[in-house]
């Protein structure tokens, strides 16, 4: 049995069904609500719990062999949730321990790049044989159906500045190959897509492959910290918690504006047995 944390979002969505088609049973562990209903995806269990409550965690790692986890994105807590992940895993004899990081995590100035490289000392520091995995953001952070329907592609940092990305499916492959497998242990991979491009770039792309016009444009960076929110809430007082994610994207976006972020494609590609998936491959499979 293999525990995946943070189970229902979108790494956990995907790495779910590529566990299962590798053969592995997988306890899904996450504080949402709607936990149970990624057995229609492939979980053989479902536990809901917090991962600030060691008594949930205690029993979402009792009798697993190994821990898949990831961090829930942008939380200010990430940090105190993988130490409490890590302490159970060890108490619980877990033989493998794979963490979902980030590449360049000792970009110490981003706060969610501390939050990971905090997880990967205790990571280091367990005992347990571990693999972490450093991926680049994701692809998926581009919903191309909606960028074709819209004619515009937008993101929160200079249009100019080149950046890399990674096809989740891609990571979660590798993912579900190197648990548990002795291979792996003690190895921290660095997985990059072989793309290294502008959102202007990107926006071309997009434009020749759906046959529609499709530009770039900068959104307001203040858009970026309500979208998705709940009605009413860009209009009610920040919390702690909000104070922080402003402060974490505000120095993520300030820092791909101002350097970018790439990474090296080839040990993806080594463990892959291909090469990455290409933002041309993504758009493609994206518009089906």
């Amino acid at each position: 049995m293999i525990l995946v944390t943070a189970a229902a979002g979108r790494t956990g969505r995907s790495l779910i069904p590529a566990l299962v088609r590798c053969g592995h049973a997988v306890r899904a562990f996450d504080v949402a609500p709607g936990v149970e209903r990624l057995t229609d995806i492939g979980a053989a269990e479902t536990i809901m719990g917090d991962m600030l409550d060691p008594r949930a965690v205690a029993a979402a790692v009792d009798g697993v062999e190994a821990v898949i986890h990831i961090g829930p994105p942008m939380h200010p807590r990430e940090a105190e949730m993988g130490h409490a992940v890590v302490v159970a895993a060890r108490r619980a004899g877990v033989s493998h321990f794979v963490q979902f990081s980030v590449t360049h995590p000792q970009l110490e100035p981003l706060l969610n790049h501390q939050a990971k490289l905090a997880v990967e000392r205790m990571v280091l520091l367990s005992r347990i044989p571990f693999t972490i995995l450093q991926p680049m953001h994701y692809m998926q952070n581009i919903d191309v159906r909606r960028v074709v329907e819209s004619g515009v592609l937008t993101q929160p940092y200079t249009l100019d500045t080149p950046l890399a990305h990674v096809d989740l499916e891609d990571v979660t492959e590798v993912a579900a190959m190197v648990v548990n497998d002795p291979r792996h242990h003690h190895a921290i991979y660095e997985l990059c897509g072989d793309d290294y491009v502008n959102a202007r770039q990107l926006a071309a792309t997009i434009a020749t492959i759906s046959g529609r016009p499709v530009t770039a444009e900068q959104a307001p960076v203040a858009h970026t910290f309500v979208a998705g929110a709940p009605p009413g809430a860009a209009d009610a007082p920040p919390t702690e918690e909000d104070d922080w994610r402003r402060d974490a994207r505000g120095r993520l976006f300030d820092h791909y504006g101002r350097y970018g972020i790439t990474g090296n494609p080839n040990v993806l590609g080594w463990l892959l047995g291909r090469p990455p998936t290409t933002f041309e491959e993504y758009v493609q499979r994206s518009l089906g």
